[in-house]
């Protein structure tokens, strides 16, 4: 009950994080059916290629075995000799096929997982070694689909090979009463046949099974909400700690900037909702540069600065709204302000002037 609840609590589709821990455990999604039908198809195309060449040499010694009996002896050596001759002919003749069958299976694993090795396979794991653990495996959703599916393949493939072997059965008295090459070109013939139409079968299961395995493997995969934000946390940090850390740079950024205001030579405001302090010396700037700037309680704490230096005020508000959005700390003013700021500039230095 509870492992069914925390299952629909998994809404979340696995991280790209999830998916590699899986793999690295060697945890992938495997279609059975997509391996054997390509060890299948390797099969059909061996055969139908050196499906004759095997003939060949199986055709001499059936012909020895059926048309001339009293030519073989019969002792020990002589049954020695038949039996190594009969083993060496047929594995030449059928070895290759399971040589085909063996690279098949592994290219059929490979084709759906890639290359990969994972330790955590070789690694001892008692739960495997525990009854209460295999009884769960043993009457589990995945054990009764693949208990239904391998039923349904079952009979599927029994009516397949019923329709395909009685025609075949039916002509067995005309096929012993022909020459041994004629029969065994119609068994070529029939096999390849059969073969044939259980390889388009199998397409078709291995082709459901392949895409159940992967839906399968991504829902045992699925994550809760917390999973994700936990996951999320580990990799970015705490939101909220990432929070406070922006607030405390945004903080030392804003103490030095108003710690630069005693040194600007003019502030131009809105006049109340902007400010921009600007420091210009001809000596050693190419243009004016900003000191600081801000909206709103940051530009009244400016001003207070400001007004506590001495430092005189200009009202500009179009001016105060561009230099604000458009130059940052630090930065001298673009080539397209500089004739309204050589303007303030000049004003503030006519009023320097008359003080003194």
């Amino acid at each position: 009950m509870a492992e069914d609840q925390d299952q629909d609590q998994k809404t979340e589709a696995p991280t790209g994080k999830r998916l590699t821990e899986a793999r690295e455990r060697g945890q992938v999604a495997i279609s059975r059916e997509m391996s054997s039908l390509v060890s299948f198809t390797a099969i059909f195309i061996v055969i139908a290629w050196l499906g004759p060449g095997a003939l060949s040499r199986l055709i001499p010694l059936l012909r020895v075995y059926l048309e001339m009996p009293h030519a073989m002896t019969l002792d020990e050596r002589g049954l020695q000799a038949i039996g190594l001759n009969t083993i060496v002919q047929a594995a030449m003749a059928v070895g290759i096929i399971f040589v085909v069958m063996g690279a098949a299976a592994i290219l059929g694993v490979m084709s759906q997982t890639g290359l990969f090795a994972s330790l955590d396979l070789l690694k001892p794991d008692m739960s495997r070694l525990s009854p209460m653990h295999g009884i769960k495996r043993l009457f589990s959703t995945n054990a009764l689909a693949e208990l239904v599916k391998s039923f349904g393949k079952l009979i599927v493939l029994g009516i397949a090979f019923y329709f395909l072997l009685k025609p075949v059965v039916n002509d067995l008295p005309t096929i012993l009463g022909h020459d041994i090459n004629d029969g065994m070109n119609y068994i070529h013939q029939k096999a390849s046949h059969m073969i044939l139409v259980m390889l388009l079968i199998f397409a078709c299961i291995a082709i459901g099974d392949f895409f159940f395995q992967r839906f399968q493997y991504m829902k045992n995969l699925r994550m809760t909400k917390a999973e994700v934000k936990d996951e999320y946390r580990q990799q970015e940090g705490d939101p909220i700690i990432k929070g406070r850390l922006r607030q405390l740079r945004l903080e030392r950024a804003r103490k030095r900037m108003m710690a630069q205001v005693p040194k600007a030579d003019v502030v131009i405001t809105n006049p109340t909702h902007y400010a921009v302090a600007l420091q210009y010396n001809a000596d050693k700037m190419a243009a004016p540069v900003v000191l600081a700037k801000g909206v709103d309680k940051l530009a009244e704490r400016i001003r207070t600065v400001a007004e506590e230096h001495k430092i005189p005020f200009v009202s500009n508000p179009p001016l105060a709204r561009a230099l604000y959005d458009t130059v940052d700390v630090d930065e001298p003013i673009p080539s397209q302000h500089y004739r309204a700021v050589a303007e303030v500039i000049s004003y503030v230095y006519k009023l320097k002037k008359r003080k003194f």
